[in-house]
């Protein structure tokens, strides 16, 4: 439909009336000039309920009154100004009927005056008001005033310059371990140094306020303001838009806010030169383990390179990311599990999993979890394997021969410590009764109150307290051996070829395998070993 196609259409007129008959040729006439003008003037607008088509609808109406009135008298009739608010009250509208029969031309003061009372009060076109009134271009629709539109607030950003890692543990799953997981692309570790960004806010840029032509305020939507996601060991510097570390560590999320964990990190290789290290927390190293040092933390270590010597003990997890192979023994100890490609020559243990590529001349033992040689080559050779739960590998042995040994349930281990924890216990109570004659002693000869003697009287009462406290943990350790070995069943040895000469042990059940079998089920069943 071409653009106001309403236009063409002549103005539907009754002859119910004389003086509206006699009227019509004139009115005709206005409303013919009304509509060229509009399209003139708006040719390029569309016909909706907010531009000035609507109005000229109206004006058909007004046009014949203003005709009527000086034909019905003959009297004068002044100028009169028509006005037309858009539905959305964004645009006003006027169109000015001239003077009829020498009546009064229209003028600033009572234009602007008409405008007040119709409410239109902002956005006037001054200039367009000017216009109109000096050119007295009558029978033309002209746009007056024009609201302003709000302009929303932009929401504020949050640039973060590490990931949100909420599982920041080193740990591998089952699922992870049967399915030969690479521990290396675990990747969960995001170091950082103190003083280093962690994130920068951009503040909301604020919502701008419109109007419209009644004066009214239209209200934008205010940007949002963004929260500062601080945690732990952060501080925010620079008007509150920068959260930075206020230590070198671990990034963790913690209830959605960055937090930083107590790391030492070294970007070096860790030998004699650099000493034996003890840390309460993780550490972080970027090189190589030598010389024989004492790597200690109460935390996870992380080894990105290769240990040569040495022994490392962590309270968390021990997770070594080149090999672990030496000419002297390596020692391993973990709170968690222990990860590494290549395990030679080592003397391993840990509470919880054991994880390798290849196991070569080695002693592991895993207390509460399984020992796994499933990534890469997944051997186990030459080696003391033994797991409170199952060890699965794709091949023990191999055609050289060589012994292995692989042993289900830690009735043997658990006997050791006993043992040892026995004989220790022993040892005590001898220092603890001899301690209690010394005391009784001083005390039956009054020394216990002589200032000659005072000193070393309260000497053996420490070394009683300090005995005694030693002698509940050995207790207390012997206690959890208890609970431990009725607490673990065990399972299974999964491998897909086991080579002679392997010795099995599952709950003080053995055999030795003297010939190559393959996809091996190895377990306990009524007593017996059983192979599939």
């Amino acid at each position: 439909m071409a653009k106001y196609n309403f236009f063409k259409k002549k103005p539907q007129m009754t002859s119910n009336s004389e003086s509206y008959s006699s009227s019509k040729p004139e009115m005709l006439k206005m409303m013919e000039k009304i509509r060229t003008n509009l399209q003139n003037d708006f040719s390029d607008s569309k016909e909706n309920a907010n531009g000035p088509g609507p109005f000229y609808r109206i004006l058909e109406k007004e046009v014949k009154k203003h005709v009527e009135g000086q034909k019905r008298e003959q009297l004068p009739v002044d100028v009169l100004s028509l006005f037309y608010v858009s539905s959305d009250c964004m645009s006003a509208y006027v169109c000015v009927l001239p003077p009829l029969n020498d009546g009064k031309e229209v003028d600033q003061e009572h234009f602007l005056e008409d405008m007040r009372y119709e409410g239109i009060t902002s956005g006037i076109d001054q200039n367009a008001v000017m216009e109109l009134v000096n050119s007295r271009d009558y029978l033309r629709i002209r746009k007056i005033a024009t609201g302003q539109y709000p302009v929303d607030g932009i929401d504020g950003k949050l640039e973060e310059f590490y990931e949100r890692r909420y599982a920041q543990t080193p740990e591998l799953d089952e699922e992870e371990m049967l399915a030969g997981h690479d521990f290396r692309k675990k990747n969960l570790i995001q170091t950082i140094r103190e003083g280093e960004i962690l994130c920068r806010i951009t503040p909301p840029v604020p919502a701008q306020n419109g109007f419209d032509v009644s004066g009214s305020t239209l209200y934008g939507r205010e940007g949002a303001a963004v929260r500062m996601p601080q945690g732990k060991y952060t501080s925010v510097f620079e008007d509150g838009l920068v959260l930075r570390s206020d230590i070198s560590g671990i990034v963790v999320m913690e209830n959605d806010n960055f937090s930083i964990h107590s790391q030492r990190v070294l970007e070096q290789d860790i030998n004699a030169g650099v000493g034996n290290l003890r840390f309460d927390g993780d550490i972080y190293i970027r090189g190589n383990v030598d010389d024989k040092v004492a790597i200690e933390a109460t935390g996870n270590v992380m080894i990105v390179g290769d240990v040569r010597s040495g022994k490392i003990i962590s309270g968390g997890t021990i997770c070594i990311q080149g090999e672990v192979k030496g000419t002297s023994r390596i020692k391993l100890k973990a709170a968690k599990q222990i990860q590494c490609l290549i395990m030679e020559n080592v003397t391993a243990s840990a509470i919880e999993d054991v994880y390798a590529g290849v196991i070569a001349d080695s002693d592991v033992i895993s207390e509460k979890g399984s020992v796994y040689a499933l990534m890469g080559r997944g051997l186990i050779f030459g080696s003391s394997v033994t797991s409170g739960k199952s060890v699965y590998a794709k091949k023990i042995g191999n055609i050289s021969g060589c012994v292995n040994n692989i042993t289900l349930g830690l009735e043997a281990e658990f006997e050791r410590r006993k043992k040892s924890i026995h004989d220790e216990l022993e040892e005590i109570n001898r220092t603890l009764e001899q301690l209690r004659k010394n005391i009784s002693n001083m005390q039956i000869l009054g020394k216990s109150h002589r200032n000659d003697s005072q000193k070393e009287y309260s000497d053996l009462v420490d070394q009683r307290t300090t005995y005694g406290e030693l002698k509940r943990e050995k207790l207390d350790e012997l206690d959890e051996l208890n609970k431990s070995l009725r607490s673990i069943r065990v399972g299974s040895i999964i491998c897909e070829n086991i080579y002679p000469v392997t010795k099995i042990n599952i709950e003080r059940v053995s055999m030795t395998i003297e010939q190559r079998e393959s996809d091996c089920d190895i377990h306990l069943q009524s007593g017996q070993i059983l192979l599939k």
